[in-house]
């Protein structure tokens, strides 16, 4: 059952989305501002919409509005959106690298990437099913990896899924510490990004 909560949020989504798409119609800003304001109202950090492109947001949007979060069955994906490959793990790391570029001497995307480095970060994606440990594909022990198993973990929707692992705070946004969220299920920091053209739960051991 939806909620009227819910319908609200769809509703909310779908003008945010117009808007979104409608370039010639609004200005960068304006749009900017009605996706920061969605993302908020799921609970994600609106300072991270500036880090993603209109088209990016737009996907996410989607996603959070759809009425059915389950996968479709008849989707086809290419490599880099099969968590388990050694493409999306090179994506990733380019990814990182990138941004650890544009952040300067620190931030979290330099924690990321050394976690990955140190193969203590791990990929989940909730609308597959699975969760790996990633990987840094220019490891000489992994060179000749073109892919891994995965853990198989329940498939759900992201707000479920995001409800399941991250806390709310008493204004309804997940709580932040030190930057990062905080994975209620083991403690660890967490992000939900997009990673290539999808978007992913990465986790990864807090600081001693």
């Amino acid at each position: 059952m939806v909620s009227a909560l819910d319908n609200t949020r769809m509703v909310s989504t779908q003008y945010a989305l117009k808007n979104l798409r409608s370039s010639d119609e609004s200005s960068e800003d304006t749009q900017s501002s009605s996706a920061a304001s969605i993302l908020c109202s799921y609970g994600l950090d609106s300072s991270s919409a500036s880090l993603l492109s209109n088209q990016a947001l737009s996907g996410l949007l989607d996603t959070l509005s759809s009425k059915d979060d389950t996968p479709d069955e008849t989707d086809t994906t290419d490599d880099s959106a099969d968590v388990t490959s050694a493409s999306f793990m090179s994506i990733l790391k380019r990814q990182l690298q990138e941004a650890a570029t544009a952040e300067g001497e620190s931030g979290k995307a330099h924690d990321v990437l050394a976690a990955l480095e140190a193969g203590t970060l791990t990929i989940s994606d909730p609308t597959q099913g699975v969760s790996i440990p990633a990987w840094d594909v220019d490891d000489p022990d992994e060179a000749d990896t073109e892919s891994k198993a995965g853990e198989a973990i329940n498939v759900s929707g992201w707000s479920d899924f995001l409800d399941a692992h991250l806390e709310r705070g008493s204004d309804g946004a997940f709580v932040k510490e030190n930057g990062s969220y905080v994975d209620q299920t083991n403690n660890s920091n967490a992000f939900f990004g997009l990673i290539g053209s999808n978007y992913y739960y990465l986790s990864w051991p807090q600081a001693a």
